[in-house]
């Protein structure tokens, strides 16, 4: 038999068993969740800018369908001569949301850096087929190699004056520094990199790059476990650009050489027939600057739309009807409205 003592030392020890319990209760989910934040390393949410360079190919289309997959958005700087081989795919690229940038039409260094007018011709060829194919034109480009040992100040300079950005990396996967790099040597470079709070990072869809495809999923997994958003580049970004080096080429700019690049880009919009839009107008409506809705009135008989310019050279249309459901009718460069003179063909006749 158990006297009164021991009743009591059963009792005070049964009340701290239930205290403990009870204060056990209370503690875990602070300590859970102290432990959820502390693996993430990542205080401030950073964003992760997937570029794509050289596509499309076969391959692309199963870059989309991954993306698609992890509701992830990338940006992907095309080639003009693989665009026009691909021309569904860089539908699809705009229509699901990404980014499309120029990338030059073929790629070939030689061609693109030993003088200026080379590289611009390819950059208002692959923009010509962009423009035809989505139906409005990119102000986003990567020169292929990069920037560094290739552009000189001249053509950074010139491509601002035509109205692009320029973007570089700040972190490279490594899947083409040399043929077949493996999937695992991929994501393994991407883990091995410093993290930055905006990562714009190099990967390739073009011809032989498989494996790319195959690291995708595990990249993705890896800047999502970090803590990382993901993004399309455009021109509100802060382009990420390598500063000036020594030069890869021997090229020297002659007097010549200025005037033809500088007569090449003001000739831009005739070239690509853009048109200004007043000069357009002129007989069969009008155009009105509101200067306090920052927006353009273009009065075409009974249709009034307006215009209004968002960021870069983007116009937004509204109260345009069914043709407010068109993109890339309008476009601004050098501060003033231009109209594509095809579409303005087809839809005012």
């Amino acid at each position: 038999m158990i006297g009164k003592q021991g009743n009591r030392r059963i009792s005070w020890a049964w009340l701290l068993a239930a205290a403990a319990v009870m204060i056990g209760a209370v503690a875990w989910p602070n300590e859970a969740a102290y432990a959820s934040t502390s693996k993430a390393p990542v205080e401030k949410q950073g964003t992760v800018y997937l570029t794509f360079d050289d596509g499309p190919s076969k391959w692309t289309p199963q870059v989309l369908d991954i993306l698609a997959r992890h509701n992830v958005l990338a940006t992907f700087f095309v080639l003009g001569e693989s665009a026009e081989r691909y021309e569904d795919t860089v539908r699809r690229i705009v229509n699901e949301g990404h980014a499309l940038g120029n990338h030059t039409y073929n790629h070939v260094y030689k061609e693109l850096y030993q003088d200026f007018m080379g590289f611009w011709k390819q950059v208002k060829r692959t923009d010509e087929a962009l423009t035809r194919i989505t139906g409005k034109h990119t102000a986003l480009l990567r020169a292929p190699g990069g920037t560094y040992t290739n552009f000189d100040a001249s053509y950074f300079d010139y491509m601002h004056q035509a109205g692009y950005t320029i973007f570089d990396w700040n972190m490279d996967s490594g899947d083409s520094k040399r043929q077949n790099v493996p999937a695992a040597e991929i994501v393994k470079t991407v883990k091995q990199s410093q993290l930055k709070e905006e990562v714009v990072l190099l990967m390739h869809d073009g011809s032989g790059h498989g494996e790319s495809v195959k690291a995708l999923p595990a990249i993705i997994r890896y800047f999502k476990d970090k803590g990382y958003r993901f993004a399309a580049l455009n021109e509100g970004v802060k382009p990420v650009t390598f500063p000036l080096g020594p030069l890869k080429w021997k090229r020297s700019w002659t007097e010549e050489q200025h005037v033809q690049a500088k007569a090449a880009i003001q000739d831009m919009a005739s070239a690509d027939e853009w048109i200004p839009l007043r000069e357009w107008a002129a007989g069969k409506g009008t155009v009105d600057w509101d200067s306090k809705a920052r927006e353009a009135l273009l009065q075409l008989g009974d249709l009034t739309m307006r215009l209004v310019p968002t960021d870069g050279q983007s116009v937004r249309i509204i109260d345009g009807g069914s043709i407010g459901e068109r993109e890339g009718i309008f476009r601004i460069m050098d501060n003033r409205i231009y109209i594509l003179k095809s579409a303005a063909s087809e839809l005012f006749p």
